[in-house]
Formats: structure tokens, sequence, C-alpha cells
């Protein structure tokens, strides 16, 4: 244990002592006003039994006040690769398909204190490692208000993909409205092609049983496509169709798990793997049968998983986890996200911000301005030789 001022830190041990902080989870995750599916409790549990290499060295730290637990955080020891050489670092666990990394904690004044607390407990115990990772989480939380307490020299940032969210609290008209007008069109068209397929059925299945057997045919359906080619499809991924299978049992008030599906002539061409916790509703997976593309059955299950969301009055927002090229035609908010590097030795940890921010800064931007210039070289080489490739046959016409 170690305290600073009125908050002091509680370590717990492995599997045994995640189960021991589960209440405290609970209470902390239902005070939390738009909690994501990485907060999930059992999202979590699922990561230990079925992903972890190695659970009994799972650190679990609650900060306390003088009267009770008023944040969580998971540490497990990883090996990050930005310098080049591997550089050993405490991270909190990755949850697959979810980018987010975050405590359980509300953005309270817990919150606030958590880092300066946490790097405090840290340098005591390093345990080999010389720096903590947090994040990506968005840079409007107040978690990273604790850094600036740090020291300049303490720690470094950088900015990562965000993620797109729909503001599902309006009508679904009005964020139909924000679309182009090229957009709705080519919904409309691809909406002809499906109702003219034969028995078409739009499915959508929360039962356990249910769940089981469409999950499955979710599998099926994206190993059968180029993440299967690939080998990044889930079910050729390890653990990972154990981890998403326990998720599945998640079946607790405003929190659980929906598979949408597309049904033609009793084939499924398109699925989704969604999750709704509290406010949020989170697109976890989507994939479609490749040979109907030209229809664009995920797009179309797509609008109709948003469609819901806006009619559901306790659904705030939908979650897409990332911010890809193809989500911008539905006008999406961006979420801006950050990393931040704390160092947790007193003797490596300094030298390795200051080469950590020499490398997320000057050397990444003069990498950006050589690959610019590259490029703009490279067309004016193209340029100039299909000008004078043009010229060639003019000039011979005119010889002698």
């Amino acid at each position: 244990m170690t305290a600073t001022s009125a908050w002091s830190i509680v370590e717990h041990h492995g599997r045994a002592g995640l189960l021991e902080l589960e209440a405290d989870w609970r209470r902390l995750y239902a005070a939390m006003p738009l909690r994501t599916s990485y907060h999930v409790y059992e999202a979590h549990l699922a990561y230990v039994d079925h992903l972890m290499a190695a659970p009994d060295e799972l650190r679990c730290l609650a900060l306390r006040d003088r009267e009770r637990v008023r944040a969580i955080c998971l540490l497990e020891a990883k090996e990050d690769h930005t310098l080049g050489p591997s550089l050993r670092v405490w991270q909190l666990p990755f949850l697959p398909l979810l980018r987010l990394r975050d405590i359980v904690c509300p953005e309270d004044e817990a919150r606030r204190e958590f880092i300066p607390v946490l790097a405090a407990y840290l340098r005591r115990q390093p345990h080999g490692r010389r720096l903590l990772e947090l994040g990506p989480l968005p840079e409007k939380s107040v978690l990273w208000d604790g850094l600036r307490r740090l020291g300049e020299g303490r720690y470094c940032t950088e900015g990562v993909q965000g993620m797109h969210v729909l503001d599902c609290s309006r009508p679904f008209e009005e964020l139909m409205s924000r679309l182009s007008k090229k957009f709705r069109s080519d919904l409309r068209r691809r909406r002809r092609k499906l109702d003219s397929l034969a028995d078409v059925r739009f499915v959508t299945v929360t039962e356990q049983a249910d769940l089981a057997a469409e999950f499955e045919t979710l599998l099926e359906l994206e190993a059968s496509g180029w993440k299967g080619a690939a080998g990044s499809a889930i079910r050729l991924r390890r653990e990972w169709p154990a981890f998403f299978r326990s998720l599945l049992a998640l079946q607790g008030g405003q929190d659980y798990c929906e598979i949408h599906a597309i049904y033609v002539d009793g084939r499924c061409i398109a699925s989704q793997l969604c999750l709704r916790t509290g406010g949020e509703y989170a697109g976890l997976k989507t994939c479609y049968d490749e040979g109907h593309s030209r229809t664009a059955p995920g797009l179309l299950l797509l609008e109709r998983t948003v469609q819901r969301c806006c009619k559901d009055p306790d659904v705030v927002r939908m979650n897409w986890l990332n911010a890809s090229a193809w989500q911008r035609p539905w006008s999406p908010d961006l979420v801006t996200m950050q990393r931040a590097y704390v160092a947790v030795d007193p003797w490596t940890g300094r030298p390795l911000i200051a080469l950590l921010r020499f490398r997320l800064g000057y050397a990444r931007r003069f990498v950006r301005w050589m690959r610019t210039r590259r490029e703009r070289f490279s067309g004016q080489v193209a340029n100039r030789r299909a000008v004078q490739t043009e010229e060639s046959p003019s000039r011979e016409r005119a010889g002698p």
C-alpha cells in the first residue's frame, strides 16, 4: 500500500484479486454516466480466462479514499516496440476489437487524482518495468489532468486514431437528413436490390440459445471472406471465439449482447454483433457475404441498427470503436483520443520519456515531411516523363 494525501492504493493479484473487487467494480461501473464495452466486468474476466498468458501476474489496483474504493485499474506486464527494441512497460489489458483502455471510475476527483497516486505507487514497486502506458482514451477525460502534476519530464503523450460515434438521441429522420444526397440515393438503390431477392428476413436475437447459434453463423460468414483468407477472422485467432462466447452470456439489466442479421432465401448474408452498455450501443463486429457485395447488406444492416437505436429512448450514442473511412458518409462525430507514457523507474524513466518525445514528435514529423517530399518528387518525375512521351512522336516527325 502507498498513500498520497487522502488517497491510497491497495493491490490485489490475479483472477482471485479480480473476483475480490467485483462488488466495487460493479458499483463504480453503475456510477459511470456513459460506460463503454471496455468497462464491462465480464469482459475482463473473460480476458483473464481465455486470452491472458499469465493470469496470476495480473495486478488489480484499487484506489481508495478514507472510506471506500473509488477507482480500479488492471495492469499487466507487456513489451512496447515504439522505440524499436522491446521496451518493458505496464499496460492496461487489451480486449479484442476494443481500442479503448481505461480505468473503472466516473469522471470525478478520484479520476483526476489517479495518475499521480498510481505513478508514486509503481515507482516503489516497478518490478523491472520502466514506463506506464495509459490509453488510448478520449482527450477530454479528466484522467489526463493528473499528468500535469507529474512534472514536464515525467510523461509524454501522443494522439492516436479516434472513434466515430453517432448521436442517437436525435430522431432517425434528422440523422438521415444530415447525409449527402448521393449517399441517401445509394442506400435507396441498395434497398431496392435487396427487396428484389427471394425471402428476405431481418433477424435480431437476444436470447442465450439464439445468440449462440447466430454467433457461430457470424464466425462462419466472416471466415468465408477476405478476412478468412488473410487469417484475421475471429475464428482463426486462437482464443478469441471463447472470449466472445463468454460475452454472449452478459444479460444484466441494460447490459446485453445482440446479434442482427439479414437472411436471403434461408442463408445469412450479413451479421452484426453488438453490445449494449447503458446508454452506449457498440458495434463490435460486422461481416457480410462478399457474393452479395453489390447489394451492400452490411451497410443496410447498419442502417437498420441505427434506426433501432434512435427509437430506443435509453440509447444515447452508437460507438463504432474506430474511425474508419467507410463510416464518414454517416456524418458521425469524432472523439479524439490520446495515449500517455509515464516514467516509473526513477533512473531510466526520464531518459526514455525524452526519447519517446523525440520519436513521437520531431522524428515523426520529419518522416512525414520526407514522405510528402518523396511523393511530390515522384509525381513531378511521372509528369515529366508523360510530357516527354507525348512530345516524342512530334519530334520524330519534325526530323530530316
